[in-house]
């Protein structure tokens, strides 16, 4: 019987456009019905478009256009095997609305921007998952969701966990034992994930959201190193790095281009013409994406939101350094030789963009973390540094010992964050320390939070600030070996190394169930940043992490942002009490 399977989930938004993605059951056209909450004389909006087969599923991403500013939508979902039949209606379990982006073009209009990120969610736990609270949170305060409500929310990274699967999955799907391996296992990840708790579907289904992978959307540890793509090839992960990719694509990637003006992937075309055909998608993105596994191709994953200020969501995962010796040859790069996180391409569109708003705050989102707790970030540089590989005999030799020897303990330690890949590394200080106005850099994956204010080493200016803030995780947690290698290191709260000098912002306790040692802090959350025009045509911004206290969303601690002088972007602390934010 036809039905929705999973969603609709509500993305790629704009101030005059969003995206509604579903997954139906069946072949169908789907009508999405848009109807404004804030002008009640406006005329309902209808779209249509046909579901996309991928596999034996099917697929929708509806783009409505043409809508107003600043403004709350309802919308519904229906659904017609042809033209010519009768219209099934979806009757939500939720509440379906939307709100449109700020008008950008009007500079006398200025609006707060409000950001909820994390990342990290283990699924199967939902007493403590702080993504399943949001959506429950979210309903007990409809009523102020012009107010409180995020504009936007990023899942940044571990949205699904491919090579843990939940024990409910397990004991319908035990050949998931090890993992997920082929497109149609990835699916059922997502579809437990985004429909099996009530909250998280209220979630999707209200606020704008945007996303993207880390490393256990495919498999733990990912491409953190030069020959671990060559390796997993060789050792039969083909299916699993190609499959998982796609089914990224088809429930992550796909959702976050603005159809009208995003500059096209292949893939979106490729799901263009499979819809107008009739044709299962499967077969074409497969080819597309292996091309991209083995680096005969460049897809690209990251993207940026029209926000104000603006907002760049990067890929650190698929562009990494790796090398295959058959075809790359040891005179043109070896594994001893420095890495990189992302692509030249990609750093190079990120420069652009830093360029064109050089004068105001500008937002930037890594699944990893830019910037790590002062004394990891240092171990991590130490470990990508290259010494004396280009020095005469004997200094080569001893070179490439000691890169053996770092990269040994770089993966011993798991490190895989922006410091160890010492190109990249170069490349992004550089940005940052150039920028004129704030750069807020937003990040998960290392399953603690924490906030780290950095400035130039040698030349420190007090007119701008760097800031990286970190929530992770949603729900899971460090093991207790991992937690307290964490809190032995961060006696050592600033320092010195590559460029920058870094040093850990303090973290305010609001609520006694904050779990906060050294201003980390260990537990679930999301975060809320809010970014808040003042009288000068500045910002000020605000940073606090929400979890859960008696099985409800509530803020635990702040981040203190002490006050900059002379700034385009005044920073502070704000002073809200509980009962206006919540």
């Amino acid at each position: 019987m036809l039905s929705l399977r999973v969603g609709p989930l509500v993305r790629a938004v704009s101030e005059s456009s969003v995206v509604i993605w579903a997954e139906l059951t069946e072949y169908c056209l789907v009508t999405c019905s848009a109807l404004s909450l804030t002008d009640a004389s406006t005329d309902e909006c209808l779209f249509r478009a046909p579901t996309t087969q991928v596999g034996e599923r099917f697929y929708v991403a509806i783009q409505l256009t043409n809508l107003h500013p600043s403004t709350w939508y309802s919308y519904t979902l229906s659904c017609a095997a042809s033209e010519s039949e009768p219209a099934l209606l979806f009757t939500p379990e939720c509440q379906q609305c939307f709100r449109t982006l700020d008008h950008s073009l009007l500079p006398d209009q200025r609006h707060p921007l409000r950001i909820a990120y994390g990342s990290c969610r283990k699924a199967n736990l939902p007493a403590s998952d702080t993504f399943n609270a949001l959506g429950e949170w979210l309903i007990d305060h409809y009523e102020q969701r012009d107010t409180i409500w995020p504009h936007l929310l990023l899942l940044i990274g571990d949205q699904i966990y491919a090579d843990q699967v939940p024990d409910q999955i397990l004991l319908e799907y035990p050949h998931l034992q090890q993992g997920a391996s082929t497109f149609h296992d990835f699916a059922l990840l997502y579809t437990y994930a985004w429909s099996y708790h009530s909250g998280a579907r209220q979630a999707l289904a209200c606020l704008p959201t945007y996303m993207m992978f880390d490393d256990h959307e495919i498999t733990n540890n990912w491409n953190t190193e030069p020959n671990w793509r060559d390796h997993a090839l060789h050792n039969g992960l083909e299916q699993t790095l190609v499959d998982g990719e796609v089914a990224y694509w088809v429930y992550q990637g796909w959702g976050n281009l603005d159809q009208q003006t995003t500059r096209q992937s292949p893939l979106f075309t490729i799901m263009q013409e499979a819809a107008l055909r009739q044709e299962d998608a499967l077969p074409a993105l497969r080819d597309c994406i292996k091309a991209d596994v083995y680096r005969k191709q460049l897809l690209r994953w990251h993207y940026e939101i029209p926000t104000q200020p603006p907002l760049f969501v990067a890929n650190a995962r698929t562009e990494r350094t790796a090398l295959f010796p058959e075809t790359d040859g040891e005179q043109t790069r070896t594994i001893y030789d420095p890495t990189r996180i992302m692509s030249p391409e990609q750093q190079d569109e990120i420069a652009h963009w830093l360029a064109a708003h050089d004068d105001g705050p500008a937002i930037l989102v890594s699944s990893v973390p830019v910037l790590m707790p002062p004394a990891i970030g240092m171990a991590e540089y130490l470990m990508g540094k290259r010494l004396w590989l280009q020095a005469p005999q004997p200094f080569q030799w001893l070179g490439k010992q000691l890169a053996l020897f770092q990269q040994k303990v770089s993966s011993r330690m798991s490190f895989d964050h922006w410091p160890l890949y010492s190109e990249s590394w170069a490349e992004m200080v550089s940005l940052l320390t150039r920028h004129h106005g704030d750069i807020l850099l937003l990040s998960g994956d290392v399953h603690f939070s924490y906030a780290i204010e950095a400035q130039q080493a040698l030349k420190r200016r007090q007119n701008r600030r760097i800031l990286q803030f970190v929530s992770t995780p949603m729900q899971n947690q460090l093991d207790a070996d991992s937690q307290q290698k964490i809190r032995l290191q961060s006696r050592l709260s600033q320092t010195i190394y590559g460029g920058l000098w870094t040093h850990t912002l303090p973290l305010q306790s609001v609520r006694e169930e904050a779990q906060i040692y050294a201003n980390l802090l260990f537990q679930n959350t999301l975060a809320l940043l809010t970014i808040q025009p003042d009288t000068h045509k500045g910002y000020t911004f605000s940073h606090e992490y929400l979890g859960i206290v008696e099985e409800k969303l509530e803020i635990i601690a702040r981040t203190q942002l002490p006050a900059q002088q002379a700034s385009p972007s005044t920073m502070r602390s704000e002073d809200r009490s509980d009962h206006r934010e919540l």
